[in-house]
């Protein structure tokens, strides 16, 4: 889910000379980048890629995380679609997929290119999934370009003129600030609910500020699906305070009205002291100097408190790339896409790049993305890089955001909700052992 340098030169030959002559060839490719800054730099990206290949086309499709989730599955299934798509990580999509045999393992290009040296195991883990539908072992089927944190929005200018000087250090602070910013009739939070995934962000957050690194195994049990329970007083307390904060006057009039998309610009145009996304939405914010990023503060007494997040949406080779040239193409493409010039078009755009630049410094790096790699560095050092609860099981997201939906309204308790919660992820494992 959710799910985040210098100019491109145009490439040297190192990543492409097999390529070069081979004559007219399309690649197809579906990817999520549909925002306005997205697009621009991967559309640069391509560019030179194909100025590189002489011969080769990038088609390139465009679908929003909700789209591509829709049809890619469907539309492989029927014979159509790329050759190389975005897919998300979890059993819904990936899981799907490799299942139905609709993705081709990459790890012949992880050892020819040497991505594994970029990326920590634990990052590459994300895309395995084993014959037997064990998520997180077994062959690689994706990588991704861009990390991903969900994290902690705040415009500095709003707490200030009510009176917080400073961003709130714990979760009781962040409650507090709530309340001051009620007081002097600001918005504390900007958020929209009828599409987007912002109440499910929240909730996550909330949930896994209460989870320190050292303790991390029951929720990485959970979401690699090696058993569990989702019914845990942290979850039930998360749900509590999202419908709470729904309830109590703290998010902006008229939430439950407008889509995720329209509440960036309402908090990019000053309306609000926080909002919760990921860092998906650098691109937007940097446009407000007064918004900055953190990771959400953790519950008094929390060390190392994990944060929702991991890397983007992967980069995959279907099932489509019949022919080993066309496969090969598709595995020099992507790692196009991993390399450092296209990192660094990412970085310049203020995006967030899953390995460290090999030369930041010749890249002019944005304010709001130089805090957000602080972040990403200390989340990674203490091993508290969290995960995206949708993964858990094939009709998870669904059940999140329905019951979250309820929640808020206050037409099901939080304890019902985790429990409707709990129920589909005991009935996904129980289904895993027939």
């Amino acid at each position: 889910m959710r799910r985040l340098l210098p100019c491109l030169a145009v490439a040297t030959l190192w990543w492409g000379s097999t390529l070069h002559g081979a004559g007219a060839q399309t690649l197809t490719v579906w990817d999520d980048q549909a925002l306005p800054s997205q697009a621009k730099v991967i559309s640069e990206i391509n560019a030179k890629f194909e100025a590189a290949h002489p011969g080769v086309k990038i088609a390139r499709t465009a679908r929003t995380f909700e789209d591509l989730g829709l049809t890619l599955k469907l539309t492989l299934s029927s014979g159509g679609g790329p050759a190389v798509t975005k897919a998300n990580q979890g059993a819904q999509q990936m899981g799907a997929l490799v299942k139905e045999k609709l993705l081709l393992p990459i790890d012949v290009y992880i050892a020819k290119y040497g991505w594994d040296k970029k990326q920590s195991d634990g990052v590459l883990a994300r895309d395995r999934w084993s014959d037997k539908g064990e998520f997180g072992t077994g062959p690689t089927y994706g990588i991704s370009a861009l990390g991903e944190l969900v994290g902690l929005y705040y415009n500095a200018k709003v707490l200030k003129e009510a009176g917080i000087d400073k961003p709130p250090a714990t979760l009781d602070e962040l409650a507090k600030d709530v309340e001051a910013l009620k007081a002097k009739g600001a918005v504390p939070f900007t958020i929209g609910t009828t599409k987007g995934d912002m109440a499910l962000h929240m909730f996550a957050s909330l949930s896994q500020a209460m989870i320190g690194a050292a303790d991390r195994k029951s929720l990485d049990d959970l979401v690699y699906g090696r058993g569990g329970s989702w019914n845990t007083p942290g979850n039930v307390a998360a749900a509590k305070q999202v419908q709470d904060w729904a309830n109590g006057g703290a998010f902006n009039e008229g939430f439950q009205g407008i889509a995720d998309d329209d509440a960036v610009q309402l908090f990019v145009g000053g309306q609000g002291a926080f909002l919760i996304s990921g860092t998906w939405r650098l691109g937007d914010m940097q446009a407000n100097p007064d918004i900055h990023f953190m990771a959400l503060p953790p519950a008094a007494s929390v060390k190392d408190p994990l944060i929702v997040g991991g890397v983007e949406l992967a980069w995959t080779i279907t099932a489509l790339a019949k022919d080993k040239a066309t496969q090969d193409l598709a595995g020099d493409y992507i790692n196009y896409l991993l390399s450092d010039d296209a990192a660094a078009a990412w970085a310049a755009a203020g995006y967030l790049p899953v390995a460290a630049l090999e030369k930041p410094d010749k890249v002019q790096i944005p304010a709001l993305l130089g805090e957000t790699i602080k972040v990403w560095n200390t989340v990674n050092a203490a091993n508290a890089l969290g995960h995206y609860p949708d993964w858990a099981s094939p009709t998870m997201l669904k059940t999140l955001t329905d019951g979250l939906t309820r929640v808020i309204a206050k037409e099901d308790t939080p304890e019902v909700f985790i429990a409707a919660v709990d129920k589909d992820y005991q009935g996904y494992m129980a289904s895993q052992k027939k």
